[in-house]
């Protein structure tokens, strides 16, 4: 599928410079930025939110992480939610399920930044499939997220760890 075309009319819109890097098929972002060998702090992770409005909010936040729901809901002072995946398909139709992309103005959704994304020199957001991923440099990305605000909003961080029955990912 490549690049949703909704994403990639609001880059072309914005003037955003970016190129597109394949990966093996994976159906998560975490999983994506290890397939990708790129480091999982440089993927943006979305994370749909709604409130008891059905007002959405996307939280976007480094793939190795998670999304404090508690610390955005006070915030914003209202009660947040995670969407169900059943929910997203009828947001992102031109995405694969699962597959959405960091790019909350682009689909009319309000959105919330991670202040550790605003760190990294490159970043990595889904494409709208589970096998690209779009590559910005952090200015390109501040194009994206313009008029956006950012916070300190996640927590966690996966970890790998060798254990004697094998490797595996757990969260710090």
């Amino acid at each position: 599928m490549a690049m949703a075309l909704t994403v990639g009319q609001f880059l072309t819109s914005h003037h955003v410079d970016y190129s597109l890097m394949k990966h093996r098929h994976t159906d998560t972002s975490f999983s994506s930025a290890i397939s990708a060998h790129v480091p999982t702090s440089q993927v943006a992770k979305a994370v749909m939110l709604k409130d008891q409005n059905n007002e959405f909010l996307m939280a976007v936040v480094p793939s190795n992480r998670r999304v404090m729901i508690d610390k955005i809901s006070r915030m914003m002072g209202k009660q947040y939610f995670l969407v169900g995946e059943h929910e997203l398909a009828s947001i992102f139709q031109d995405c694969e399920p699962g597959a959405v992309p960091s790019m909350g103005p682009a689909y009319q959704i309000d959105m919330i930044v991670d202040d550790l994304l605003l760190e990294q020199d490159e970043l990595y957001i889904e494409s709208g499939d589970h096998e690209n991923l779009i590559h910005l440099e952090n200015k390109q990305f501040h194009k994206i997220i313009q008029d956006v605000p950012h916070q300190n909003i996640s927590g966690y961080r996966m970890i790998f760890s060798q254990a004697h029955d094998g490797r595996h990912w757990e969260w710090e």
